[in-house]
């Protein structure tokens, strides 16, 4: 039988802690210097209050979650993938682009397949 005092002790606890302050900072820092995930991010409430004021059941909130979070998941690789180019290059350079390049258009996808989830979900409450 594992010793649960060794592995929630206050040590791992303060790992934990200190883990969870570190994931937060990142969102700061997204939401402070990235205009496209503060965009994403205001979307995001929008989708959430007309969602309230639709009445949306459990199924469509649950669809609707997983678009929000996909999305500001994406645009959180991509603005991580934005910093490494940065880190170690500020001049052209053609591998650079095509990575910037593939991270957005991995947004960009994201984007549209919640785009399509929503239109399938809110055009019938508002028929």
């Amino acid at each position: 039988m594992p010793n649960y005092v060794i592995v929630f002790g206050m040590t791992n606890l303060r790992k934990i802690i200190s883990k969870f302050n570190y994931a937060f900072k990142g969102l700061k820092i997204a939401f402070t210097t990235d205009n496209s995930f503060k965009v994403h991010f205001i979307v995001s409430i929008l989708v959430i209050i007309s969602g309230i004021m639709l009445k949306l059941d459990r199924f469509e909130w649950i669809i609707i979650s997983l678009s929000i979070g996909n999305v500001l998941i994406a645009e959180l690789f991509n603005t991580a993938i934005e910093y490494i180019v940065r880190m170690f290059t500020s001049e052209y350079h053609e591998l650079a682009e095509k990575l910037l390049d593939i991270s957005a258009g991995a947004v960009l996808l994201s984007v549209f397949l919640s785009i399509t989830l929503a239109c399938f979900i809110y055009i019938p409450h508002l028929m």
